[in-house]
Parts: C-alpha cells; sequence; structure tokens
C-alpha cells in the first residue's frame, strides 16, 4: 500500500478521470424511470418491477466480483483488467438503454437496465479497491476520496448541462429532460468513457502490495472471507447506520423527477434546480475535505446528516405551482451540500475497516470492501428507489396527470423529502460513536507495518 504522505496532483486529476465519468452516467440514474415512464407510457409499477428484477442477484454479484478481483489482484498485481471490461459492457448497455425504440417496452427496459449495472459492477468495484489501496494514510485517504468524488460532480455538472446543450445544437425544443436528453447523454458516453478511463488507466499505478501477500493467502477462501467480514464489529457499526440511511435516500431519488417535474409542476424549471445543486455540492466537496483533515471524519458526516435533515423536512412543505420553486431552489442545493459529505467520509472509513481487518487476518481484501461499499451504495439504492415508485404506484400517484389525490400527493412527499430526512436525523447519532478515530486507526497503521517488517526478515 502506498505510504506517499503528498501524492502528486497530477496522479489524483489522472485517477479522478474514470469518476468523472461515472458522475455524468449517475447523474440521469434516478430520472430515467420518471422519463420512461412520462414519455415511454411505462407504469411506475412496472418500471418498480424491472428495477427490482435488475437488482435480484446483487448479493451475489457484488461480492463474486469483489472477491475475484482480490484473486485476481492477489495473482497479477492488477485489477485494470476488470476496468476495461467494465467499460465495453457500460458503454453497450447504456447506448440501448438511453437511446430506445418508438414504442419501448418494459422488457427492452429491463435487458438494458440489468445490462448496464453489470457493467457498472464491473467498473466501479475495482475501482473502488483501487482507490482503497492508493495510500494508507489518514489525510492522503480522504484525499484519494476528495478526488474522486470531486470528479463524480464534476461529470455531474456536465450532464445537467445537456439539457441546454441539447437545445441549443436544435435537438430538442425544450430544457426539459426527455427521450433525445438520453439519446444526446448516450453518444457522449460512447465517445468519453473509453478514452478517460484508459487514461487512468495506462497513468496511474496500481495501489497495494500484491507480493506481501502470502499463496495460501485466505482471500481464495470463501468462508474465511466471509467469517472476517461479518465478524468485523467496525463493519458492522457502519453497516448499521450507513444501511437504513441509503435505503430511504434512496426511495427519494428514485422520485426527486416525479415530485419536482409531475407533483410540483416544476418541468420546465427542474434543469435549473438540478443544476444548482450541483456547484453547491462541488463547494461542498473541499469544504467537507478541508473539515475532516481537522476533525474526526465520522462526526463530520455526523454533523452534515442532521443539516441534509432539516433541508429535506423543509421541502416536504413547498407548495404545488410556481410558489414551490423558491422552495426547491433554495433547499435543494442545501441537501447537495450537506450530502456530499458521504463521498470522502464514507469510503475513506471503509478503508479504515478494511485496515482493522487486515491487522486481524493479515490479509487484504478491498474488493470485498469495495463490493460491500458500492452493494449498499448502489444495488440498495436502485432496491429502494424501485420501492419508493412502487409505493407511489400502490397509493394512486399518477405520473402523467396534472392534479394528484390527497393520498398520492401524501405518498410523493413521504417517499420523496420526509423518509429520508427521519433516516438522516436517526443515523447521525450512530455514526457520531464510529470506534475507528485518527488516532485507532495510526495504532493500526503502524501495527501492520511491524508486522509485515517482521515477516520480510
Amino acid at each position: 500500500m502506498n505510504n506517499d504522505s503528498n501524492l502528486r496532483r497530477s496522479m489524483l486529476f489522472a485517477f479522478s478521470m474514470p469518476a468523472v465519468m461515472l458522475g455524468f452516467m449517475h447523474a440521469p440514474e434516478s430520472s430515467v424511470q420518471g422519463i420512461y415512464a412520462k414519455f415511454g407510457g411505462l407504469s411506475l409499477t412496472a418500471i418498480a418491477g424491472a428495477m427490482l428484477f435488475s437488482r435480484l442477484f446483487d448479493a451475489i454479484t457484488y461480492p463474486l466480483i469483489g472477491h475475484l478481483s482480490d484473486a485476481t489482484f492477489r495473482k497479477a498485481g492488477t485489477r485494470k483488467a476488470w476496468i476495461v471490461a467494465g467499460t465495453i459492457v457500460t458503454v453497450v448497455g447504456l447506448w440501448f438503454l438511453y437511446r430506445p425504440p418508438p414504442n419501448v417496452t418494459i422488457t427492452y427496459y429491463t435487458i438494458w437496465t440489468i445490462v448496464t449495472y453489470v457493467g457498472w459492477k464491473l467498473t466501479e468495484i475495482p475501482y473502488g479497491a483501487w482507490a482503497l489501496g492508493l495510500s494508507s494514510d489518514y489525510v492522503q485517504r480522504a484525499r484519494v476520496q476528495l478526488w474522486r468524488s470531486m470528479g463524480m460532480m464534476f461529470g455531474s455538472l456536465i450532464f445537467y448541462v445537456v439539457p441546454f446543450l441539447s437545445k441549443a445544437f436544435g435537438l430538442s425544443e425544450t430544457t426539459e429532460m426527455t427521450m433525445q436528453t438520453l439519446g444526446f447523454t448516450a453518444v457522449l458516453i460512447a465517445v468519453c468513457v473509453p478514452l478517460l478511463n484508459l487514461y487512468a488507466l495506462a497513468t496511474v499505478p496500481e495501489g497495494g502490495s500484491p507480493s506481501t501477500k502470502t499463496e495460501s493467502s485466505a482471500v481464495g477462501d470463501w468462508r474465511g472471507t466471509l467469517h472476517a467480514v461479518t465478524n468485523n464489529r467496525p463493519l458492522l457499526h457502519l453497516l448499521i447506520a450507513f444501511v437504513p440511511v441509503t435505503f430511504l435516500n434512496g426511495m427519494s431519488a428514485g422520485v426527486t423527477y416525479l415530485y419536482a417535474d409531475s407533483y410540483l409542476g416544476l418541468a420546465e424549471q427542474l434543469p435549473i434546480i438540478l443544476l444548482l445543486g450541483v456547484p453547491f455540492t462541488l463547494l461542498g466537496l473541499p469544504f467537507w475535505g478541508w473539515v475532516c483533515l481537522k476533525y474526526e471524519r465520522h462526526h463530520v458526516w455526523a454533523v452534515s446528516l442532521i443539516l441534509a435533515s432539516i433541508a429535506y423536512a423543509g421541502m416536504g412543505f413547498a407548495p404545488v405551482g410556481s410558489a414551490g420553486f423558491p422552495f426547491m431552489v433554495t433547499l435543494y442545493p442545501i441537501t447537495c451540500f450537506c450530502q456530499i459529505a458521504v463521498g470522502v467520509t464514507v469510503p475513506a472509513m471503509m478503508g479504515d475497516i478494511m485496515d482493522h481487518e487486515r491487522l486481524c487476518t493479515g490479509e487484504d481484501r478491498s474488493g470485498i470492501y469495495s463490493a460491500i461499499l458500492a452493494f449498499v451504495a448502489k444495488s440498495m439504492t436502485g432496491i429502494s428507489a424501485a420501492i419508493g415508485l412502487a409505493v407511489l404506484g400502490w397509493l394512486d400517484f399518477n405520473a402523467a396527470a396534472h392534479s394528484q389525490t390527497a393520498t398520492g400527493a401524501f405518498a410523493i412527499r413521504l417517499v420523496a423529502v420526509w423518509l429520508p430526512a427521519l433516516g438522516m436525523a436517526c443515523g447521525a447519532p450512530l455514526i457520531w460513536r464510529f470506534p475507528i478515530n485518527r488516532a485507532r486507526q495510526a495504532e493500526i497503521h503502524e501495527a501492520i507495518k511491524v508486522r509485515e517488517a517482521a515477516a520480510l526478515k
């Protein structure tokens, strides 16, 4: 593992390039379902079922890819082949998902959603493990995650400009996010994703030290891996708080488009609302990164959750129509500013958890821990988004209607803003008591260095 006390900015810049494209690709993820419902004519319950089906095997595929990428790293000292494969699958999947035929069916949506998710897993799990291996230093680990998160946010900013570019080039008659917006996005993905990913792969060295691992490594033993992970108390502590926060926030993410567009009636203003969230996110990244250098990162995350919870609750009181615009344009950017703290804190905390397990077992399971983080952050978000859509469908929310029933109005507010506000408020006290602080991580790091030095004698 690289212990460089000052990782070069040029290397961090190159490493962030795949994150730029991940941010660009994931930005429309929460809007795709609403676009397919509004412009493709698919029902919310059908889309929810397709999303759940596409996530059906995530509990197997996430740890499998993490486990196999660890095995590849142990034998060959690299995870980069996985990222190449994931890039190819992702580009193909998104090309068809974002450029559907006129009479699109739920089967078409399901197939290409599954292909896209497989491509993302093949890319993001080894990429996350790569990030964990670049440095084990407490500060430098946060710095790596800061650059990675900034890359993703910059990619999101690029996407939110797409509706305006699409209109400027005559590809769309409105700034509203439509099927034409997705089609233009697919072209940009096909060109830029391979180029930027290959640039990082060719420029940034591997993290970690595969040569220090023994031939009898338990990484190749599923039972050893399962035992190590399930007995990692700091990991379980993190998950007890992280899972409900992520789940309820994922329900909100899946219906944000519908909340602002179909319920509040802000279709034309939605790109502006989303676009304003990006600079606040970009401001939040260096702010929270700087705060993490001064204070314990789990305390920083807990505070950010409380602030985001207050902003979410406030959005629940936005009135329908143009009067709701000031609420959304003010409070939504605040939620973005606060929630981006997770991009700096949680991956770095997962790296600390990985070091704790490495001290206990002598094994580097970066791939597995990256897979766990990706599963909670991505798969659980997708599952909860599907459940959120299903709840709206069950409670008679109509995505194509100009007005909603009292039940439908309550449902969209509940799922979009009030439940995530509750989850964040409840998760913050648990996060505050996370057991690995700066001093403990330094002790773990030093103990690992002493043991590895003794093993080389």
